[in-house]
């Protein structure tokens, strides 16, 4: 794999390692020679290069180099994604105990709505549904969490829509404005339903977690064998769901909506 990597990145990789492993007072060319053994005219191109793009800065001394704000904002969404998967763990956990139905959360990647944390207190929903485990996809359109992305992120539908949408069931939404329908309802009434309409006999609830501007950044989920839900089952699980979902968005600095 490593020799499949071009060789300008590789080294533009051991100089940003070098000024790092400086620390605060950086690195001048010399000491990023001497530790990479790179030509020094190829240590300044790359230097020119990532001070342009903000992983290096110059130092006190014009001469050093250390390392840029770019690299602590990668840092930090580092350390924010951290701190969501161990929210949405918690949460899960928690969640699950209190509705003894499966929970899991998910993220919107690629036109898809991807499993990061899942937990269950009862057997599995169904044994013909595709399990619900950290990395499973379910598409946009045809799962509750897929329609909280496409709701509270405007971008999502248009991006989505540019292919036909695939039947999984014969109650699976595959027209459009039916979606958009739905997705607006979703944001007068704060959840979204997917009822079979990724796999037989499954219904499932998802409300928002939401960050900074009101954006979708997660899904809190619930999925149930009850193929008709009950409005008072309903209610019962909204109940847990919005406060637990508020209380996750405030916790990772978003907005936290009744």
């Amino acid at each position: 794999m490593a020799g499949q990597i071009p060789s300008v990145l590789k080294g533009a990789f051991c100089v940003l390692e070098a000024v790092g492993e400086a620390g605060p007072a950086g690195a001048n060319v010399i000491e990023v020679h001497l530790r990479t053994g790179l030509n020094q005219r190829t240590i300044y191109r790359h230097l020119t290069s990532l001070k342009a793009l903000g992983m290096v800065a110059e130092a006190s001394e014009h001469t050093r180099y250390r390392l840029g704000p770019a690299i602590a904002g990668l840092a930090q969404n580092t350390s924010d994604q951290r701190e969501f998967l161990r929210r949405a763990r918690i949460f899960c956990e928690e969640l699950s105990e209190r509705a003894g139905e499966p929970v899991h959360v998910t993220v919107c990647d690629q036109g898809t709505a991807v499993t990061v944390a899942a937990a269950s207190r009862s057997s599995p929903v169904s044994e013909k549904s595709p399990p619900i485990v950290p990395g499973s996809r379910r598409p946009l359109h045809a799962s509750a969490s897929g329609k909280v992305f496409i709701a509270y992120n405007p971008s999502a539908l248009e991006a989505y829509s540019v292919r036909p949408l695939e039947r999984f069931t014969a109650y699976t939404i595959t027209d459009l404005r039916e979606l958009e329908r739905q997705c607006l309802r979703v944001r007068q009434q704060g959840f979204a339903e997917d009822r079979q309409e990724y796999a037989l006999g499954i219904t499932c609830i998802a409300v928002p977690v939401l960050g900074v501007g009101g954006r979708a950044v997660g899904a809190l989920t619930v999925s149930t064998k009850s193929a008709v839900m009950s409005e008072a089952r309903r209610h019962e699980l909204l109940q847990a769901l919005k406060p637990a979902a508020k209380e996750f968005s405030a916790a990772i600095g978003g907005e936290s909506r009744a």
